[in-house]
């Protein structure tokens, strides 16, 4: 009997381990609210939420799609967009204390909610209804106790506030910022632009967005069948951890479906399809420094108060020159300013919802972009691509074109060119691809310097035969890939820029030898000298950060149990070079905030196909969510095509 009961207790608490497994790995998952009634809601609209984490809307209004598009980015994005909506109008210190003033301060300068509000009075009555939709079924969200409930609200005793229709054009401005890259006549070291500079940058760090100049967007296709056009976008977003793209399909009885990629807080649609129109644009905005002559005579103030949690308030005083902004002296007599559309008092919410096909006049042309500079390509319903705006990198191939910003874009574009010389056109595999074309290239050219090293070393052999045979591709488990690129830093900082194939530079061998053995010896301080540790994937490893959590020394609450536990850095393994399709990290160019390992990636195929997309996608909260993840590529997802398991019925409220 004994040995029974023994077996019998053996078996309750594996099976009791089992359950309490399972409910660790699983949940507790409660589903979404099968109702809920939402104020002037014209009819009842259903959202289904799907098992990739994309959401669809079955709506007969357009003002009620908005609802429950506003809805969707409150239940899925409400820690990221509250602390956007904190950022853009410049009351961190309220929320999260008196260490995030000058952030504030730099928000209040760049007039983020004072030109939001000007813009949201001129708005016309159609437009301003569809923005207060959207509000209340994001204000919808933000009240229930399933957004109110999660952890980091909890963990700051923070409820989200009301969310004011003007709040979206904050939240826009401050997309479209984090889009600069302000750019000034080379001044003297104390020109007064250093305080800028430092408070833009804390600025950006805070909410780990950046690098948006790599982003990049292309179209390919058979020569003469223009069918089964693929249209490609890549949004890098920085180093961020939290989520920030949610993709959308709204449909509606009097029009064609539309398949987007949103941004939370407003409805912004970067990349989408609908009536057989494709889209992406790569939300670049031009922000630029301009030294001017003070006529104190023109100069206009305003002043603002910031109040912080736990010190007394502090004036911020904004200095403007007609539509410029000043940011920092010079001498007496002159100032720097800043022009940026931003400081005017327009918006592209009527551009956003006429291209989602959600504005009120559907025949009228399409508004202008204002904010952002419309960079992009579009695919009409017969397949033909056109460039979007005036970017500077163009490249039209046969078969192909690209556009972007970075330099590193037109040699993305020759890995395009060759892969599109293949069929069929394969953009999950294409966009996919480690391989640099110029690697390939430029590594030919620079060997042959290589061969008559005096007196190398085993270490210093080693590496110089794991780069000849590299093969130009920057996958995870690549030596050469290493060797490679700390080579061409340290060439570069010799030659005083990038090097090319066709660089002709005196003294060039000794220079590269001499260039090659410094980075030998980098790598040996840096790795060992077991060459077989230099592995891109700890070179070039990725990390992105939670915002809130990564700061904690702006954060007047103590947060360090939980931002070195679940919020924490996320690590990755690193892959891709900004030279190749998949997009990656250049050592030889970084940015100026570090990697960006964070992008967004979306094709459309063929006039009637949906929308597929890349990203990564972690839960910090569940159980094991750091050990189970993958140190591989997500899976790509169909947004129109997802298993829809649980859906919301938003309705009018009871007479």
């Amino acid at each position: 009997m004994s040995r029974r009961l023994y077996f019998g207790l053996a078996g309750v608490l594996i099976a009791v381990g089992g359950a309490v497994l399972w409910w660790a790995l699983g949940g507790p998952v409660s589903p979404p609210p099968a109702a809920h009634p939402i104020a002037d809601l014209r009819d009842t609209t259903t959202v289904g939420w799907t098992d990739r984490h994309t959401a669809t809307i079955e709506a007969t209004h357009a003002t009620d799609a908005l609802t429950a598009l506003g809805y969707v980015h409150g239940m899925k994005r409400a820690w990221t967009l509250t602390v956007w909506r904190h950022t853009a109008l410049g009351t961190l210190s309220t929320a999260f204390g008196d260490g995030l003033v000058p952030v504030d301060r730099h928000a209040r300068r760049l007039g983020f909610a004072h030109h939001a509000r000007r813009a949201y009075e001129r708005l016309s009555t159609a437009t301003r209804e569809r923005l207060q939709a959207y509000a209340r079924g994001l204000n919808a969200a933000l009240r229930s106790n399933r957004v109110q409930q999660r952890e980091p609200f909890l963990h700051f005793d923070l409820a989200p506030k009301r969310w004011a229709p003007w709040h979206s054009l904050a939240l826009a401005r401050l997309v479209a910022w984090t889009g600069t890259a302000p750019t000034a006549a080379p001044t003297a070291p104390d020109s007064g632009l250093a305080d800028f500079r430092a408070a833009d940058r804390r600025l950006r760090r805070w909410l780990r967005l950046h690098g948006r100049s790599r982003s990049v967007a292309w179209a390919a296709g058979a020569p003469g069948d223009t069918t089964r056009t693929v249209l490609f976008a890549k949004h890098v977003l920085g180093a961020t951890a939290n989520p920030v793209v949610q993709e959308v399909v709204i449909r509606r009885p009097d029009a064609a479906p539309t398949v987007a990629a949103s941004l939370p807080g407003a409805p912004l649609f970067p990349t989408g399809r609908t009536n057989g129109r494709r889209w992406t644009y790569l939300l670049h905005s031009d922000a630029t420094l301009v030294p001017i002559e003070v006529d104190s005579t023109e100069a206009r103030s305003r002043h603002e108060r910031i109040a912080p949690a736990q010190g007394g308030e502090q004036l911020v005083e904004i200095q403007r020159h007609g539509a410029r902004v000043r940011v920092g002296p010079i001498s007496p007599d002159s100032a720097w300013v800043l022009e940026w559309p931003g400081l005017r008092a327009r918006t592209d919410l009527p551009r956003w919802l006429a291209t989602a096909h959600l504005d009120a006049q559907r025949d009228a042309a399409a508004p202008d972009f204002h904010l952002v500079e419309g960079e992009g390509l579009r695919v009409d319903s017969t397949g033909a691509w056109s460039v979007q705006g005036q970017p500077p990198v163009v490249d039209r191939g046969p078969a192909s074109i690209l556009v972007g910003r970075s330099g590193w874009a037109a040699h993305q574009a020759d890995v395009l060119r060759a892969q599109a010389r293949s069929r069929p056109v394969a953009p999950a595999q294409w966009s996919a691809s480690d391989s640099s074309a110029w690697a390939a290239a430029l590594l030919p050219t620079l060997l042959p310097d290589l061969a008559s090293l005096n007196a190398p070393d085993s270490t210093t052999i080693d590496a110089r035969s794991y780069l000849r045979n590299w093969d130009a591709v920057y996958d995870p488990a690549s030596i050469g890939a290493v060797v490679f690129a700390e080579w061409m830093r340290a060439y570069r900082r010799e030659i005083g820029r990038r090097p090319t194939p066709t660089d002709s530079v005196f003294f060039a061998g000794p220079r590269r030898r001499r260039t090659f053995r410094a980075a030998v010896d980098s790598l040996t301080r840096r790795y060992g000298t077991d060459v077989r540790q230099w592995r891109w994937e700890r070179a070039a490893s990725e990390r992105r950060f939670f915002p809130v959590w990564a700061a904690d020394s702006l954060v007047a609450e103590d947060v360090s149990a939980l931002s070195s536990t679940r919020f924490a850095p996320l690590d990755r393994p690193g892959r891709g070079h900004a030279s190749s399709l998949s997009g990656g990290p250049a050592r030889i160019v970084p940015l100026p905030l570090g990697p960006a390992p964070t992008h967004w990636d979306g094709w459309m195929q063929g006039p009637r196909g949906g929308l597929t997309v890349r990203r990564l996608r972690f839960e910090p909260s569940r159980f094991f969510a750091r050990s189970l993840l993958s140190r591989t590529r997500p899976p790509p997802v169909s947004v129109g095509q997802a298993p829809i398991p649980n859906t919301t019925r938003l309705v009018p409220p009871s007479p």
